[in-house]
């Protein structure tokens, strides 16, 4: 159970090999026991006594007291008695919650499996039990110093005594999740925390009734959030969080809320409020790590090269750049990178969340249900043609054909309903037929209550037959949204409408793109 606390447990034998000075004198007493034998350390000892080992987010009944008592090889920098308060640890130690974060902050900021020793050519990084990663020299770790004791062999490890004690230093994920100043973001984002069992870090002792049974488990800490905005939790990485103050965030809650009403769907309410977390979330982390040139642009962990035009900012160091004080107002040190306060909010609903909903012409899986016509699956490379179009072909000469598009991810807004057509000539160059097409077309969407409306557009709609041409076929407002939903309650119809004496237009038609343009309703 104790090795819960640590994601590094490998077999012991070469990391002894590596750490352990041979010219130390054995012993065959515990860590405990060692630690207990020195008056000056009588504060930390109680402390240990009370504070208990979780795993799984649950408190076992097993003490670090307990664990040092153990036959796991540890490594303890234990403070000396009044360098830190060991009354308001203690307190802590009274719930479980306040247990949990003592092991967390304190207990497993000074203790590190496997043996490092301390001397003249000591430079090491050390990772504790609370994950943390540690500077190691000659005489000191972190910025704290060893006394005149250390290098003090115990059976199951060695013991150094510190100075001071660790100040605990939160990383991006903590600080936002652990803070109080941050709880209207941190507590949604903890409530997705979830631990998992890391198979190659444990040790199987053998399998019953067809189930893999662990002598040590090794547990990591995981969020699905993780892979929306990238391991914010990892210490090897430099993350920049980007934090608006409550103010701003209630203010552009609302305005997204509205955006995400799931109508009369099963748990619309959670489902509403994650989509408005997630999307107003969704540039708010950036792994420095992974960017190219900082004064050119920033791209944020949501960046996709298939959407290039989104979650990507230029000149982000300039006047009223992303992370200039236009809207940095300060920032707070972590241990893998920094929390950028906001001064004021950055964005704007069509970066983040109200984007043109695409529904692309040659993907088969978006037709509903057609009658009067067959398709032409075809691709087209071109900067006018977004990678492919469908070939509509009425099945006579005179055939008005008719076909419904389900059109999926809108949100609840006022959009621009549009056609993007295309000339004969982008299959064939050296067509001559300028045809224009003539449509008629309507959208049905579900209203709040569960019902249906259909909105009508203008009749006999044509195109422009010699460009790429985007028709506008009407302006609508959705009311239920249905972002990330396996049921499409949205469909477009579209219909021929050529009589057989209207020899001027074409029946054939290239459709490129259904494309809902997002707008307001008073635009």
């Amino acid at each position: 159970m104790a090795l819960a606390l640590s994601v590094s447990f490998l077999a012991c034998s070469d990391e002894w090999d590596d750490h352990y000075d041979a010219s130390l004198a054995p012993s065959d007493q515990s860590l405990l026991e060692v630690v207990k034998s020195h008056s000056n350390l009588s504060d930390f000892v109680e402390v240990l006594n009370a504070t208990h080992v979780f795993t799984n987010n649950k408190m076992t009944k097993v003490t670090y007291a307990d664990l040092l008592d153990a036959d796991q090889t540890l490594t303890v920098w234990a403070p000396v008695n009044g360098t830190f308060n060991k009354d308001s640890l203690l307190a802590e130690c009274t719930t479980a919650k306040g247990d949990s974060m003592v092991g967390q902050h304190f207990v497993g900021n000074h203790i590190s499996h496997f043996l490092y020793t301390m001397g003249p050519n000591t430079n090491l990084s050390v990772r504790m039990l609370n994950n943390k990663q540690m500077n190691l020299g000659a005489t000191s770790i972190g910025d704290v110093k060893v006394n005149s004791e250390y290098n003090l062999p115990a059976s199951n490890g060695l013991l150094h005594l510190l100075n001071g004690s660790k100040p605990y230093a939160y990383n991006v994920y903590e600080g936002v999740t652990s803070m109080s100043r941050y709880k209207f973001i941190g507590e949604y984002i903890k409530s997705f925390e979830q631990m998992e069992l890391n198979e190659e870090a444990s040790v199987q002792s053998g399998i019953i009734d067809g189930v893999k049974v662990y002598s040590d488990s090794v547990m990591l800490l995981k969020n699905i959030l993780f892979n929306a905005f990238g391991d914010i939790n990892a210490e090897d990485s430099t993350f920049v969080m980007l934090m608006p103050s409550e103010e701003q965030w209630e203010k552009v809650y609302e305005e997204a809320l509205a955006y995400f009403n799931f109508g009369s769907v099963e748990k619309a309410d959670s489902i509403q409020k994650y989509w408005t977390y997630r999307s107003l979330m969704s540039d708010l982390f950036i792994n420095r790590n992974m960017q190219h040139a900082l004064n050119d642009s920033v791209f944020t962990t949501s960046y996709n090269r298939r959407d290039p035009e989104y979650h990507v900012y230029y000149k982000p160091l300039s006047d009223g750049g992303l992370l200039s004080s236009t809207y940095i107002a300060d920032t707070l040190a972590c241990s893998n990178g920094s929390i950028y306060n906001l001064r004021q909010w950055p964005f704007q609903p069509e970066q983040l969340y109200f984007r043109p909903v695409e529904v692309e012409g040659e993907r088969e899986a978006n037709i509903k249900k057609y009658s009067e016509c067959t398709f032409n699956y075809r691709q087209a490379n071109a900067d006018s043609i977004s990678g492919g179009y469908l070939n509509i072909v009425p099945q006579t000469t005179s055939s008005n054909w008719t076909v419904d598009f389900e059109v999926a991810n809108t949100l609840a807004g006022t959009y621009d309903v549009c056609l993007i057509l295309l000339p004969k000539t982008a299959y064939n160059v050296n067509s001559r037929d300028f045809k224009p097409n003539k449509f008629n077309s309507s959208l049905t969407y579900t209203e709040l209550d569960g019902t249906t409306t259909t909105v009508k557009f203008e009749d006999d709609l044509t195109n422009d037959p010699y460009k790429v041409d985007t028709v506008k076929l009407g302006t609508v407002t959705i009311p239920v949204c249905n972002y990330g939903q396996e049921q499409v309650t949205v469909t477009l119809h579209l219909e021929c409408s050529i009589t057989r004496r209207q020899t001027s237009y074409s029946r054939e038609m290239y459709l490129d793109q259904i494309y809902l343009k997002p707008t307001k309703k008073d635009e």
